[in-house]
C-alpha cells in the first residue's frame, strides 16, 4: 500500500474488492499461502492466491528474491502462530491505497463502509509434500 507502493500483485481494484470480478470481498473467499523451496530446502518465495467459488479467475502475488527469505524460513522452522487482524481507520491507504501504479484497491479511506467484524474459518496448515 501507500502512495509509492507497487505491490507484487497481478490484479486491480476491478478484480478484487467490493463487487470485484474475481474476488468480491463482500462474500467469502479462500486465501492460500505457499512457501516453496528449492531442491536444497531453501525458501525461494512466498506465494499467495485468492480464490472465490463461482468465479472464473484466481488472483495471486508472489514475493521472491527477497533477502529476508532465509530468515523467514528459520522462523517458520522454529514454529509460528498465525495471527490475523481486521483494521478500519482513516489512515489505512499505506496498506491498501492505489500505489504509484494506480492499481491498488482503495482510493480513499472509508472506515464506516467496513463491517464491525469479519469471520475467518476453515484454517489448515499442511506440509507441501502432503499436497497433491
Amino acid at each position: 500500500g501507500g502512495s509509492n507502493w507497487n505491490g507484487p500483485r497481478d490484479f486491480t481494484a476491478n478484480e478484487y474488492g467490493l463487487g470485484g470480478r474475481c474476488v468480491d470481498t463482500a462474500k467469502p473467499f479462500t486465501v492460500a499461502v505457499d512457501f516453496p523451496t528449492d531442491s536444497y530446502g531453501n525458501l525461494i518465495a512466498m506465494k499467495m492466491s485468492l480464490v472465490q467459488a463461482g468465479r472464473d479467475c484466481n488472483l495471486s502475488f508472489s514475493v521472491a528474491g527477497y533477502a529476508g527469505l532465509s530468515r523467514l524460513k528459520k522462523s517458520v522452522e522454529r514454529g509460528m502462530t498465525p495471527t490475523f487482524s481486521y483494521w478500519r481507520a482513516y489512515d489505512m491507504l499505506w496498506l491498501d491505497g492505489k500505489g504509484a501504479d494506480g492499481r491498488g484497491v482503495c482510493g480513499k479511506d472509508a472506515p464506516k463502509a467496513c463491517g464491525e467484524s469479519m469471520r475467518m474459518y476453515g484454517f489448515e496448515v499442511t506440509a507441501l509434500s502432503d499436497r497433491p
